[in-house]
């Protein structure tokens, strides 16, 4: 609908060249946006990780106290890459839940790096719906999401799935990118991109407008702690990664507990 009344638009107004580039990048999102995005998230995922690097070991430590000794069972929802392996320091099994397989060829090559972690294959599946990749009731110790709430079609049921597949006291680890403030130029921008579901569209369903430290607010869990920052980017950073990390510098990390 939008994209049909932006090249009518462009037609109307003589910049014809500008409207056939606008369906021929249309075109190319359509068939092979999920297969691009995968290979951009993982260039991306690596150099995010970097400037994260201290925020991942600080939100991640009681993932690795938990039962000390014990092997746990850890869940990463939009797994993508795998680059949060990493910070899992212990025994651990791994499942992950990742609805685009394009992923799966980064994930692979992560996951041959870690041998002390017993990293399941991927499944294909969706956090709204665990059950459907076979993620059991009271099954997992942990749950992990980052960058990943912001493209859900539905936190709220989401969350409810995590708090199904979480053992009693387990927890839940998120690292999100959130709009911004009240009266910011950032949060102009964020809703700028989500007009006529542009930035979704670019980025793989991504949403640049979600109050998710309200959202996990709501949620029910038995105990929540969260803090929001902005992402570190330094000034030497690639310009893309600069652009991009621009974009989502407001951020979100916690742990709930059910």
């Amino acid at each position: 609908m939008y994209l049909k009344l932006t090249v009518l638009g462009l037609l109307l107004l003589g910049w014809t060249n500008l409207a056939i580039v606008f369906l021929i990048v249309n075109v190319i999102i359509t068939n092979f946006g999920k297969r691009i995005f995968a290979g951009f998230c993982s260039n991306f995922a690596s150099k995010y990780n970097d400037v994260s690097n201290s925020l991942k070991i600080e939100l991640f430590k009681d993932l690795n106290d938990m039962k000390k000794g014990e092997k746990i069972s850890i869940l990463e929802i939009g797994a993508g890459p795998g680059t949060n392996f990493k910070y899992f320091d212990r025994e651990a099994l791994v499942q992950t839940v990742e609805p685009n397989l394009h992923f799966a060829k980064y994930f692979d090559e992560n996951r041959s790096k870690f041998p002390k972690l017993d990293i399941k294959d991927i499944k294909e599946g969706f956090g709204e719906d665990l059950s459907a990749a076979g993620i059991a009731d009271e099954s997992v110790d942990a749950v992990v999401m980052t960058l990943v709430l912001c493209s859900v079609r539905d936190q709220l049921k989401c969350l409810e799935e995590i708090k199904r597949v979480l053992k009693p006291g387990g927890k839940f680890f998120y690292m999100e990118h959130i709009i911004g403030d009240e009266g910011s130029t950032i949060r102009t921008v964020h809703k700028l991109l989500m007009i006529g579901g542009f930035w979704p569209f670019m980025a793989d369903g991504c949403c640049t407008d979600r109050a998710t430290d309200k959202v996990m607010e709501t949620a029910g869990f038995g105990k929540l702690e969260q803090k929001k920052y902005d992402l570190p980017i330094s000034e030497d950073a690639a310009i893309p990664f600069k652009i991009c990390g621009g974009i989502v510098k407001p951020h979100l990390m916690g742990v709930a507990t059910k």
